[in-house]
């Protein structure tokens, strides 16, 4: 069963979510900023209004002031007490006392509290019913009691409210442009990509070559394009390394096949004598045996991948060189294979893997060179130098870095070579041609 959620949900999608959602926090959070700051702003207002009107009155004769605050109307109330609580003097407005507290409780400052007030209009048209209304109350004492100023909140209730709702209108419309400014910049972001994903798309075996467009800014997309295209060039030399398997395979393949095609048509186009026949069998064997070699350099070139596995264990180069030169003297004709070394030349490595990189130089000596052979070992560092070389032009130079010309012997040598930690080196010297085989222990 499919779970749709957002993990699934499209990349841009995601990215212009999470540009929303970042947007609706920083939006809430810069809300509730100004939302109390403008609360404590108008309720600063609401204290200086009252302190202006009550440092107004005290300022007056005392026999003055409860004529001031009889006359007070609008939005600022007064009512001044005596010592005991009792309200000797109130504004007009004004219902009941603006302190419900005794005498004993009544202490200067400021307080949260409500008025009950009548309204203006209502008292014009001869109703006296009050309404109650939040307030903010100053109390200050006088030299016969004390004096209470207060004032209504409402108007700064409803400004807060008209504030709120403002924001609200104000935070959705916000919201909205920047969930399409989110979804707008996570397209245009992501250009790139579906760039590179177009590109990717058209690449095959038959356009290898190709490569996924770069991006102008130097970033994580740059990156990945580099490393994208770094894999696509190792793909396309594993490609190439295929392409030239298969042709030096089947170059290897054509000329035995070729020969014993050859033979058996010939046995086969009159009659021939036992001699004339075990000839033929003779060299339809030889041709027989090296397919069989062939078919073993390319199941180890096959199984090789990026590491051929080799078991290590101690190996004498001299002694393995001398049997591989004794196995081949026979085929060499009147041509001699020798051997060369300063004494035992021991190196860790694969006995079975070394014989066949030694066995295929010479059988290259022999099939593409001239002249004598000659296998020389010598200590190199902490491992060993096996050369063999012969009369012959040498490859060409292409063939060098790339052996197909050579056939699939010499690349089955690089590739014993660079599992024991080696390399191979083919050159010219004299009238001489050279190949250099470097081996070290494996791992080392």
């Amino acid at each position: 069963m499919t779970r749709w959620g957002p993990a699934r949900w499209p990349l841009r999608v995601r990215v212009a979510l999470a540009f929303l959602a970042s947007t609706l926090v920083a939006l809430a959070g810069l809300g509730v900023f100004v939302h109390a700051r403008m609360s404590e702003a108008l309720d600063e207002r609401l204290r200086d209004t009252v302190a202006i009107e009550a440092d107004r009155i005290a300022t007056l004769p005392i026999r003055d002031q409860q004529t001031a605050v009889r006359a007070l109307g609008g939005d600022v109330h007064a009512q001044a007490l005596t010592p005991d609580g009792e309200v000797i003097a109130s504004s007009r407005l004004v219902a009941g006392s603006l302190l419900e507290t005794s005498a004993d409780e009544v202490t200067a400052g400021y307080r949260d509290g409500s008025v009950n007030v009548f309204d203006d209009d209502a008292a014009a048209r001869g109703e006296r019913a009050p309404e109650v209304e939040p307030a903010v109350l100053l109390v200050r004492p006088t030299d016969d009691g004390y004096l209470v100023v207060a004032t209504s909140r409402e108007d700064a209730e409803e400004a807060l409210a008209q504030l709120r709702d403002q924001l609200l209108v104000g935070g959705l419309l916000a919201l909205a442009v920047a969930g399409l400014l989110g979804y707008a910049a996570a397209g245009v972001g992501l250009r790139p990509i579906e760039r590179m994903r177009v590109r990717a798309a058209s690449i095959s075996d038959r356009s290898a070559g190709e490569r996924l467009p770069l991006p102008a800014a130097d970033d994580e997309l740059h990156r990945l394009a580099v490393t994208l295209n770094a894999m696509l060039e190792r793909l396309d030399q594993g490609l190439q390394r295929e392409r030239r398997f298969v042709a030096e395979a089947s170059h290897e393949l054509r000329t035995p096949l070729a020969l014993m095609l050859t033979e058996v048509e010939l046995a086969l186009a009159r009659p021939r004598s036992p001699e004339e026949l075990t000839a033929a069998l003779r060299s339809v064997t030889d041709e027989v045996r090296r397919l069989i070699v062939l078919a073993e350099e390319l199941l180890d070139r096959a199984a090789a991948g990026d590491s051929l596995p080799i078991e290590a264990h101690p190996v004498d180069l001299r002694v393995l060189a001398t049997r591989v030169a004794d196995r081949f003297r026979a085929a060499a004709g009147d041509r001699t294979i020798g051997v060369s070394a300063p004494g035992p030349v021991e190196v860790r490595g694969d006995a079975t893997r070394l014989d066949r990189a030694v066995s295929n130089l010479v059988d290259n000596a022999l099939r593409h060179g001239a002249g004598d052979i000659m296998i020389e070992i010598r200590r190199h560092g902490a491992g060993a130098l096996l050369t063999v070389s012969d009369e012959g032009a040498g490859f060409p130079a292409e063939d060098v870095s790339r052996p197909q010309g050579a056939g699939l012997g010499l690349s089955i040598v690089r590739e014993i070579a660079r599992a024991h930690g080696g390399a191979v080196e083919v050159r010219r010297l004299g009238d001489r041609t050279r190949v250099s085989v470097e081996l070290a222990s494996p791992g080392g």
